[in-house]
């Protein structure tokens, strides 16, 4: 299977544990965008900052704990790894999140428990009777999978229409309006507004700026010879000064100390 998304979204990458990203099965692709798991084992007095700057969209999460759903984030987000651990999660399309949540805007930056001990008992044997990861992995991603499909209905017309909205929102670098969005779905700017609202949890505005932030990370991470100007422009941003004043507000640093922190294996 392909990891989808390899990196973005984590502003880190070099301090993740082991970590996979897998796309779902046929059946699962009008509720779920992609599945992900992590696994750690930290030395007593050890811990391990992961920063994220989510997708807009929801997370219905897996741990030894029990099962959260997340709504929408509207900024980035920290977890503090220790001991060790796994997590294995869903990251959710429009339709299964509405599904799941009611109105994923009522759960942005928003977690709830969901009551799933069989699923935790069925994960939780995946991660402990298979020794490598990957395997350990994909035997989680395929108990949740099972769990999904019992419990979040094949979406409607219209769900599936949020599922086209956020991805074309997100691939498409031409769409930078609500109009554009409109335009690209050929319906009327009122109903974006209300399936971005009933289905997504964010504004147009809000997973373009989201979107295009998660990008500019990636490239200012991966292209450690290309000039801050010259990302900027690719990015779509009206000057360096413009980015370097998102990427401040989400990193606590200068763009040019976070491309220096994203390429020291020791930070």
């Amino acid at each position: 299977m392909l990891e989808p998304y390899a990196s973005r979204g984590v502003l880190h990458s070099h301090l993740l544990p082991q970590f996979v990203r897998r796309t779902p099965d046929a059946p699962l692709e009008t509720r779920v965008r992609w599945f992900w798991a992590a696994s750690w084992n930290l030395p007593d007095g050890v811990t391990s900052e992961q920063a994220l700057l989510p997708f807009a969209a929801a997370n219905l999460a897996v741990e030894p704990t029990g099962v959260t759903l997340t709504g929408p984030n509207t900024g980035a987000v920290a977890h503090t790894l220790k001991s060790h651990g796994w997590v294995v999660a869903a990251n959710l399309q429009p339709a299964a999140s509405a599904a799941l949540l009611g109105c994923p805007t009522r759960m942005r930056d928003l977690t709830q428990a969901i009551i799933a001990d069989d699923l935790v008992a069925a994960v939780t044997q995946a991660f402990h009777r298979i020794e490598a990861f990957d395997d350990a992995a994909d035997a989680a991603v395929a108990a949740l999978s099972a769990w999904i499909v019992q419990r979040v209905p094949p979406p409607s017309e219209l769900a599936v229409r949020a599922n086209r909205l956020l991805a074309l929102v997100e691939h498409d670098q031409t769409i930078t309006t609500l109009r554009d969005a409109a335009d690209a779905l050929n319906v009327s700017q009122r109903t974006v507004q209300r399936v971005a609202h009933d289905y997504i949890g964010m504004s147009v505005g809000e997973i373009v700026r989201r979107s295009r932030l998660q990008r500019t990370l990636e490239h200012v991470r991966e292209s450690p010879t290309e000039s801050l100007a010259g990302i900027a422009a690719a990015n779509g941003y009206s000057d360096h000064a413009h980015m370097a004043a998102e990427l401040r507000t989400i990193t606590r640093q200068t763009a040019t100390q976070y491309r220096t922190a994203a390429r020291d294996p020791i930070h």
